[in-house]
């Protein structure tokens, strides 16, 4: 075999473990950016890797916890992953770990969708963004959805060493009735939950605890030291709940429900 004909095999070959490896690494929907330290305000993107099987993604929505009404679980480890199972619920508020508000501000770009529109909470702070209006194919393309993540920060009275920030996301595939939807099945064709899987909602829950796409934020210990009585400090993880669910979820136009279909 000559050096020639080598390479019309080799190469061929080396560019089917590069895209494999490449399939295995980004199988999940992720942040760009998933670690910084608090405070810090991070360009992101929100990275789609592939659709719902083999159907193309037409639609996203992002859900950040609204720190009123978000469900925390902590760990009693300096930097737990977000699928330990030492993790147990909290029942304190998020209040008791996250300073102020977990907020985003969403970057207008038309280079996946073409319609987005931003959902705030009670006080209009932007805390889940819909996009539509394009079409990602289900495979061998990536989209990434800008986001920028604004400062979060860690309540000094708290044991906190690591904050783990579990957004709710679905990218949507079909538009069907909410009683159609199981976000715990990830073969089905209409919707990809990325989320947590015990919020306690019916349909939005995703299926583990390595489905959601974590945002870590760690402690500056330098400006804001942990309680002498925390010692090395704990891991809490934070997720949207049900209730918050229900209101932010749903993508609606001009007050319209239009997914899920009601």
């Amino acid at each position: 075999m000559t050096k020639h004909q080598e390479k019309i095999f080799v190469l061929p070959l080396l560019a089917a473990l590069v895209t494999v490896a490449w399939g295995n690494a980004q199988a999940h929907t992720r942040f760009d950016i998933n670690t910084t330290k608090e405070g810090t305000r991070v360009d992101n993107h929100v990275v789609i890797p592939h659709g719902c099987t083999d159907q193309p993604v037409i639609g996203n929505v992002t859900v950040f916890p609204d720190v009123s009404t978000a469900l925390v679980d902590t760990a009693p480890l300096p930097n737990a992953a977000i699928g330990s199972d030492a993790f147990t619920r909290s029942d304190q508020p998020a209040s008791a770990f996250v300073l102020g508000v977990v907020t985003f501000s969403p970057v207008l770009s038309k280079h996946v969708f073409t319609m987005h529109e931003i959902v705030r909470d009670s006080n209009g702070n932007p805390i889940a963004e819909w996009q539509a209006g394009g079409s990602i194919p289900p495979n061998n393309w990536v989209a990434k959805l800008a986001v920028r993540v604004n400062p979060i920060n860690i309540e000094p009275t708290s044991c906190v060493n690591r904050l783990i920030v579990a957004p709710a996301i679905a990218n949507i595939c079909q538009l069907t009735s909410i009683h159609e939807i199981n976000g715990k099945d990830t073969d089905r064709l209409d919707v990809d939950f990325w989320s947590a899987p015990d919020a306690g909602h019916p349909q939005f829950d995703g299926p583990a605890w390595n489905s959601p796409a974590p945002y870590i934020v760690t402690r500056n210990l330098e400006t804001n030291p942990l309680p002498e009585n925390c010692g090395e400090g704990i891991t809490a993880r934070i997720y949207p709940s049900a209730q918050q669910l229900d209101r932010d979820m749903p993508v609606r136009i001009n007050g319209t429900q239009v997914w899920p279909i009601p």
